[in-house]
């Protein structure tokens, strides 16, 4: 295991971080499957399950941050669609087998695992605490 779902990392919503330890599992399957040399098993979970995963996920956090009336959604969003757009454009260059583009991606998702689940995204759980919503 690579990365453990640690408090620093945890938002306050039980749902997101059940979501976001979703995401750090994937990661670490990943990393373990390239540790045991198995490059095509690690890229086919990239493929078919994490990308599935980030879609799913992101749009389920926007909802939840509607739902809530979260006042910096829009720039949230922005920042998500973002993501989106750097991840996909990598796993088009993954699925021609671009190694580069395999690395790229994996460092690019650790990084938003750290960066925007770890400040961005606890941001809107300190939101809907103060609010008295979760």
């Amino acid at each position: 295991m690579l990365v453990k779902l640690t408090e620093d990392l945890k938002t306050g919503v039980e749902e997101m971080d059940k979501d976001h330890q979703m995401l750090v599992d994937y990661l670490n399957e990943v990393y373990a499957l390239l540790r045991e040399g198995k490059k095509e098993q690690a890229i086919r979970i990239f493929k078919e399950e994490l990308l599935h995963y980030v879609n799913w996920h992101l749009t389920k956090e926007e909802k939840f941050m509607e739902a809530i009336g979260y006042p910096e959604l829009e720039t949230h969003k922005k920042t998500h669609e973002m993501f989106r757009k750097v991840i996909y454009d990598l796993s088009s260059r993954v699925e021609k087998g671009d190694a580069e583009a395999f690395r790229e991606a994996l460092a690019i998702a650790w990084g938003w695992l750290m960066t925007h689940i770890g400040k961005t995204d606890k941001k809107y759980g300190e939101y809907a605490k103060e609010k008295g919503l979760i």
